[in-house]
Parts: structure tokens; C-alpha cells; sequence
């Protein structure tokens, strides 16, 4: 049973090139109002999830809703989406205007058409540019040139595939506010692809965050902060490198392959689990403290490093 509050809605798709899972029994529901980013590393799929709801390419099995409409195998013109791909998005022989203009849908006469382009461009602040060429714009106008044509569709769902990549740092938080104020005084959702779980955690009422073509957790990005679901997921977001520690339950206690202790969640004597945490969260010690290697007054104590980490920092990968 489909729920119509959901704008968008995928069941089970999987995507198979030859005898490979590109994409493995992927499920998601955003609803209206959600802007949710879909983080991973490059070649894990996600633009390829962002082509199958436009209607690009077809999965190899599962379905897809819009708007509680099955969309699984209708025509990319007859989908409520917009995709703003990675590259321009705008033809490069074509005042900006008119290429905006081809985002325009239904039967409008050309003053509605004209005006409908005029709000777009101003919304992302090009009004004054219309009738310049690409080549006459730089990489940040394009960007935001391509967002306009999305915005003149007014689809209910818009697809934005690594917009903010090869843009100035500088420019990037601009562009990120606009894409934020864009969407927010837009009706329908959001869905934004990256690989910078930094950009993620800025932008996102939820992150699906893709592992070897699947979804390995779909949450806010305050959860994901603190409760990751994989090493995966929390080396994806964007903090310092994340320090990994195999540990075996013992006698009511997780201890390291050297030897180390330290208490954590119950499990079965034999059971296995990693450990991790940030390395950012390391505190130094000017001096080693007895009992080394050992959990010391509520903190792990990384001997390598001659640091700790507080336990409330240390995430447990169970199972």
C-alpha cells in the first residue's frame, strides 16, 4: 500500500548491469517537504538512483512511486520530477533564458512562458544575465542557471546531482544557502547526491547514506552524528579519520586482539564488534597513566597515540 504523504517513493529497486548490483533492493520514502541528500562515494550508484526516478533508466526489478502514482515504467515527460545533472545542464549555443525556459511545462502563452522564466532567474539571482551565453558565465551562474530551469518546471520532485561540485569553496556555502531558500519556498522534495558528508550533514532533513549499492542507514543527520550504523557510514560524514579497534567479548568484558578491556554493550561470551572513534576526539596526555591500555576513569586509552577518548564518544559496531 502506497502512502499518498509520501512524494516519493521506492520499493525494493535494484539495478543490474551484466551480472552486476549496481543497485540492491534499495527502499525510501520522502515526504513532502524533505530535502534529503544521498551520500556516497563515487561509483556506489547514486546517480544512477537519481535516473531511475527521473525515468532515464529503468530498474531491473522493484517499483516507484510519485505522489502515490506508479511511475516504474512511464515516460520521463510524464513524471512530476526535474534532474539537474552534474554537468551544466544548459545548452551551450543558448541564451541562459531560453535554456531555462525549456524546464517550462504545459501549454502557456509566451508572456506566461516569459514570466515563468523571470521568476526562476530571480529567485536564483540571473534576471540580469538571461540573454548571455554560457561560455559568458561562470561555473557558479551555471550552476545556479541549471537550478533555474528546475525551479520553471515547478515538479514536486527536484533531482540534484553533485550541484555544488567544481565550485569555488567559497561560492559553495553561498550556492548551499540558496539551494536551501530555493527549496523551501518550493512545495514537493528534494533529492540532492554527494560524496562530501560534510555538504550532507549541512543540508539534509535526512541522509541515505549507499554502501556496496545498498542503503546502510537513512536518518537525520543528528543520528548518524551519534549513533552511525557502520564504520561506513561514519567514515561518510565528513569529521577526521576514524580509528577502528576489533574487540571479542570475554568474561563479561570486550577485549582487544593485544589484550586491551573495556566495557560496552551485553552480548554473548564469544561475540564480536569493532569499536571506534574520531580522531579529533583523542585527548593527549602529557603523561601516560598506569593501567595502560586499559579503560581509565570512563575513557579508552589509545596507547599508540598516548591519548584517550571519553567512552561517550566511542561509537560500538555490534554484529
Amino acid at each position: 500500500m502506497v502512502d499518498c504523504m509520501q512524494v516519493v517513493q521506492l520499493n525494493n529497486i535494484s539495478l543490474r548491469y551484466d551480472h552486476d548490483n549496481v543497485m540492491d533492493e534499495i527502499s525510501v520514502s520522502v515526504h513532502e517537504g524533505e530535502y534529503v541528500v544521498i551520500l556516497g562515494a563515487s561509483g556506489c550508484g547514486k546517480t544512477s538512483l537519481l535516473r531511475m526516478i527521473a525515468g532515464l533508466i529503468a530498474p531491473t526489478s522493484g517499483t516507484i512511486f510519485l505522489s502515490g502514482r506508479d511511475v516504474t515504467r512511464v515516460a520521463p515527460r510524464h513524471r512530476d520530477v526535474a534532474l539537474v545533472p552534474q554537468q551544466a545542464g544548459v545548452y551551450p549555443h543558448w541564451p541562459i533564458g531560453r535554456s531555462i525556459g525549456m524546464g517550462v511545462r504545459g501549454r502557456l502563452s509566451r508572456a506566461d512562458r516569459e514570466q515563468r522564466i523571470r521568476e526562476a532567474a530571480q529567485m536564483v539571482d540571473l534576471e540580469s544575465l538571461l540573454d548571455r551565453l554560457p561560455e559568458q558565465l561562470s561555473g557558479g551562474q551555471l550552476r545556479r542557471a541549471a537550478v533555474a530551469k528546475a525551479i520553471a518546471s515547478r515538479a514536486s520532485v527536484r533531482l540534484l546531482d553533485e550541484p555544488l561540485s567544481a565550485i569555488d569553496a567559497n561560492l559553495r556555502f553561498q550556492i548551499e544557502k540558496d539551494l536551501l531558500r530555493l527549496h523551501h519556498q518550493s512545495p514537493g522534495v528534494t533529492l540532492h547526491v554527494t560524496h562530501d558528508g560534510a555538504e550532507a550533514m549541512r543540508l539534509a532533513s535526512r541522509v541515505a547514506v549507499i554502501e556496496d549499492g545498498r542503503i546502510a542507514q537513512f536518518d537525520t543527520p543528528e543520528q548518524l552524528r551519534t549513533r552511525p550504523a557502520t564504520p561506513g557510514v561514519a567514515s561518510a560524514l565528513g569529521r577526521s579519520a576514524l580509528i577502528t579497534i576489533p574487540v571479542t567479548q570475554i568474561d563479561g568484558a570486550w577485549v582487544s586482539e593485544d589484550g586491551r578491556r573495556v566495557g560496552g554493550p551485553d552480548a554473548a561470551t564469544g561475540s564480536s564488534a569493532v569499536l571506534g572513534y574520531y580522531e579529533e576526539d583523542l585527548q593527549p596526555l602529557e603523561k601516560a597513566e598506569s593501567g595502560e591500555g586499559s579503560a581509565i576513569a570512563g575513557r579508552w586509552f589509545d596507547h599508540q597515540r598516548n591519548a584517550t577518548v571519553d567512552h561517550d564518544r566511542i561509537f560500538w559496531f555490534v554484529g
